[in-house]
């Protein structure tokens, strides 16, 4: 008995040693439950937050009620002026209705159609203007060895290209996906001057039943960052008929509504509808060319600087001496916004690891790691990982201090005892060491390495938050559940949420930083020879991988 209580006294001079009270750990996991996610989730994801477009009014809502809740649990400013806020400057466009027209010509009639009353420009970042023939070119697939192709010899030259948005039988979306995928940048090689497309009935009844027209809402270009190559020009050498790749412009690309299609096509709004049944059964609509119709279009835009804002916080860690040292949780809430009249809420993709850092947070203040932990909610994701890039960028910690980043992205949807992991093995063998170890001892998901390699063709190790930290040199991990048929559609809801999934995605991350925040040295870089240690050197190596 006496050598028992010796023991646990010498147990509990280690755990206060360690800087953590009994039990601190079973606390910090308790406070983290589905009651909570929800209730953050009902907020940011609902319908009032209009899909948190960058930059909006309701992304910058969104920003304000995650820092009050950072401060409210404990976290502390850490950006060079005091704010929970890294603003990054932005110019955003709208179109100019006044000074944006539609004009079909046909044997001397004309026709003058407004924006966004009969047509929208979906390029609002940049004026243009086209003039040409109108050929239409049914769905716009290129697939002869499939005995599908709509291009078949027709001229596009300096045309005015008609397409339908309409949607093919499931297993022919497969068939032909790719060249779904490619038929803007074939109508752009073949020289055509703008793509016009037609709307899908659905989105047309809702513009008709509701009385509404297209959004003129602010928006910005794709985000680019600084230390970025420049982008190449160089090009496939032209086929004979066609301009040189660097002399031909960027096509305009309009979407109309069926009204305007219909004068284009010299048919009635029923056989409009009745080409999008054929497709939507498998059969192709035959393309043809208009000579005697004409389109003259002239797009507008008005300019303005405004910021869009990331919140950036941090929690200290325990020990004097290691808690310069830090681990990076980061999350986008940015989404879509609103596209014809319907909220894109995006739960998933990607409230739901927004309120999970909310309840990391909280058990990271009842059970503090030895190293500090900073936590990014970024802006930008959905247009080119802007808050990330900036932050990785202009860090207020140096570089060469962050041990590992962990991205939350898309967390609570498929299986629910399944996980992927991107990147985890790209800089640090460490880092996936830790998460295994963890995932072994406490939440058994079946760990998925498939979109680890960044030459995968769906590019994912690129697309979110984690990237701009590789780049770096730091050993960086993207948590992931995969993406569903509700992937960047209004469909993402609060309905299809799992938050059990949610729930073991959250403690797993906790627990991964407490790990890697407790470890008496930095993650190892251990995998690529070129990289060896953190910092901004790194840039030119991994940007060319």
């Amino acid at each position: 008995m006496i050598r028992s209580s010796i023991s646990f006294s010498l147990l509990l001079a280690l755990i206060f040693a360690c800087g953590c009270a009994p039990n601190a750990q079973k606390q910090a996991l308790d406070s983290i439950t589905i009651g909570e996610l929800a209730t953050h989730m009902n907020f940011i994801a609902s319908d009032e937050t209009l899909g948190r477009d960058t930059p909006s009014q309701e992304l910058k809502i969104t920003c304000r009620y995650l820092a009050t809740y950072a401060e409210a649990y404990g976290l502390k400013p850490i950006m060079p002026d005091g704010s929970y806020f890294q603003k990054i400057p932005v110019e955003v466009s709208k179109i100019s209705e006044i000074q944006t027209q539609l004009t079909l010509s046909d044997n001397q009639l004309s026709q003058n159609f407004r924006c966004p009353f009969d047509f929208t420009s979906t390029s609002r970042s940049r004026d243009g203007a086209a003039s040409g023939d109108v050929v239409f070119l049914g769905l716009g697939i290129n697939a002869p060895d499939q005995n599908w192709d709509d291009f078949g010899d027709l001229d596009l030259n300096g045309k005015i290209v008609v397409i339908l948005d309409a949607e093919l039988p499931a297993d022919k979306q497969t068939q032909f996906r790719s060249a779904l995928r490619n038929r803007n940048s074939l109508v752009r090689q073949k020289g055509a001057a703008a793509v016009l497309t037609v709307i899908n009935p659905e989105q047309e009844k809702l513009f008709t039943q509701n009385n509404t027209t297209f959004p003129n809402n602010e928006s910005m270009g794709r985000f680019r960052p600084d230390y970025y190559p420049p982008a190449s020009t160089s090009r496939p050498a032209p086929s004979t008929n066609q301009r040189p790749a660097n002399q031909r412009p960027a096509v305009l690309q309009v979407q109309i509504r069926h009204h305007l299609a219909a004068a284009l096509l010299n048919i009635t709004p029923q056989q409009l509808n009745d080409m999008f049944a054929q497709i939507t059964r498998g059969l192709q609509v035959p393309a043809q060319s208009f000579p005697q119709k004409t389109v003259s279009l002239n797009i507008k835009t008005q300019t303005r600087t405004t910021h869009t804002q990331s919140v950036v916080a941090y929690l200290e860690g325990s020990d004097p001496v290691l808690k310069n040292e830090y681990v990076v949780i980061g999350s986008h809430p940015d989404h879509l916004g609103v596209r014809n009249g319907q909220i894109y809420n995006g739960a998933d993709d990607n409230t739901s690891s927004c309120v999970a850092m909310l309840e990391i947070a909280q058990a990271l203040v009842i059970n503090r790691p030895k190293r500090s932990v900073i936590f990014g909610w970024f802006t930008g994701e959905e247009k080119g990982l802007m808050g990330s890039h900036f932050l990785a960028s202009q860090s207020p910690v140096p570089i060469e201090n962050i041990s590992a980043m962990l991205n939350l992205d898309m967390i609570c949807r498929n299986p629910t005892d399944h996980l992927y992991l991107v990147a985890a093995n790209l800089l640090s063998t460490e880092l996936d060491a830790s998460i295994n170890k963890i995932n072994d001892q406490y939440t058994h998901f079946t760990l998925d390495y498939e979109y680890e390699d960044s030459d995968h063709p769906d590019r994912f190790y690129r697309r979110s938050d984690h990237y701009p930290y590789n780049l770096f040199g730091v050993p960086a991990v993207w948590f992931f559940c995969g993406t569903t048929p509700d992937y960047h559609t209004p469909n993402d809801t609060i309905e299809k949420v799992d938050y059990q999934k949610m729930l073991n995605v959250t403690k797993l991350t906790y627990l991964v930083c407490c790990d890697i925040g407790n470890q008496p040295d930095l993650l190892k870089l251990d995998v690529n020879p070129k990289i060896t240690t953190r910092g901004p050197h790194n840039l030119a190596t991994q940007l060319n991988r």
